[in-house]
């Protein structure tokens, strides 16, 4: 495959992946937003409420990038391109 062919292609997975995107946009933020923002006021506000400091940090200092990994995570897993690849 050509460079000028492998350029062709990958456009063209973009170009699928972002209608795709934007067709399911709904889909693919609202479900781990609201998650998140569950896990934010079950663990920062009622159990983050209890627990002091931990290593100079407060609990929501602690918890926060955890909580925002594990939704990348997720998503990622959950939206990967949807490619229909040839078999031989």
């Amino acid at each position: 495959m050509s460079a000028f062919e492998t350029w062709i292609a990958f456009q063209t997975i973009v170009i699928k992946e972002m209608r795709r995107y934007l067709r399911i946009w709904p889909q693919t933020l609202l479900p781990p937003a609201i998650t998140m923002t569950l896990y934010f006021v079950i663990f920062g506000a009622l159990i983050g409420s209890r627990i002091g400091e931990m290593g100079g940090f407060s609990y929501m200092q602690f918890v926060v990038p955890g909580l925002i990994m594990m939704a990348v995570v997720t998503n990622s897993y959950s939206s990967n391109p949807r490619l229909t690849l040839p078999t031989t």
